[in-house]
């Protein structure tokens, strides 16, 4: 079975090896060209919130944007059989955007990621509500649960627009540890490469007792969690092996909505935000 659009093109013609080759080529030289573009363009900027369509939206809305920089490589995996890298071709590639080619890390790649980590937070101090009862409100209800409910968290992609490079593992006989067969060569982003992560709270559906504890409540579990995600667990695949984790100093700016003004916070490091967050009441004349 052919899959590949250019392939099949040659396939129709009578020197299918020839035509095949002119084709591929063809094709690689159209994708450079695009990823040359990239930088130039930027166009998945218009995907990510910006901190004035805050005005817009309800009282207490958050905007969290965090500018980050690879500790261990990032991976994950696309959806094309091959993918051409430099001078040769990775078959295990890297999940790509449709439109500029260019790894990306999909919203729905964040957010399985996170609700991963916010499993595994520890160490809350709260009365009344159950971890169980704030991750649900954070992400929303399980498919299976009678009453559903879309939770409060709003995620965006991630696109990197360098820092592809080749990598290789040697599987492991489980008992020998000698080798099972010969290197599994797969495309990543490397270390020290930079991306943007942006997140977006929106603070309904109320519940009967919604009040600036909740709120408070909230956002420090997230704060906790996102820690715990970004330099603990990572949100690569192949996380259990130590990829997809951040270098501790990072570019944080948090953005929210009180009294119809847009108080913005910047911060280095999520102890910091927590703290300020801890700190804060969210009371009608306070300003973060």
């Amino acid at each position: 079975m052919i899959h590949d659009y250019y392939l099949f093109e040659a396939y129709l013609n009578e020197n299918i090896e020839i035509q095949a080759k002119k084709l591929a080529r063809k094709k690689t030289e159209k994708l450079n060209r695009k990823e040359e573009n990239i930088e130039k363009e930027k166009s998945w900027e218009i995907s990510y919130p910006k901190k004035t369509e805050l005005e817009v939206f309800p009282q207490n809305s958050v905007i969290i944007k965090i500018t980050f920089k690879l500790k261990k490589p990032f991976l994950s995996k696309g959806a094309g059989e091959f993918h051409f890298l430099g001078k040769g071709i990775t078959e295990n590639s890297l999940a790509r955007d449709k439109i500029f080619r260019c790894p990306i890390i999909r919203a729905s790649g964040w957010k399985g990621n996170l609700r991963f980590a916010s499993e595994r937070v520890s160490g809350l101090n709260m009365n009344k509500t159950s971890k169980g009862e704030i991750i649900r409100r954070l992400f929303g209800s399980k498919p299976d649960e009678e009453n559903q409910l879309k939770g409060r968290l709003y995620f965006f992609p991630t696109f990197f627009n360098n820092g592809e490079e080749k990598d290789a593992i040697t599987p492991l006989k489980r008992k020998s540890r000698t080798p099972a067969r010969g290197p599994i060569i797969f495309e990543v982003i490397k270390k020290e490469t930079q991306g943007e992560f942006y997140l977006l709270y929106f603070p309904y559906p109320k519940s009967k007792e919604y009040n600036k504890e909740e709120q408070k409540e909230d956002l420090i579990f997230l704060v906790k969690t996102l820690n715990l995600m970004f330099y603990t667990f990572g949100f690569s695949a192949k996380k259990s092996s130590g990829f997809g984790v951040i270098e501790n100093a990072l570019e944080g700016v948090f953005w929210i909505k009180k009294n119809k003004k847009i108080n913005e916070f910047f911060f280095s490091n999520l102890n910091e935000l927590e703290k300020k967050i801890s700190d804060n009441s969210f009371g009608e004349n306070n300003e973060l």
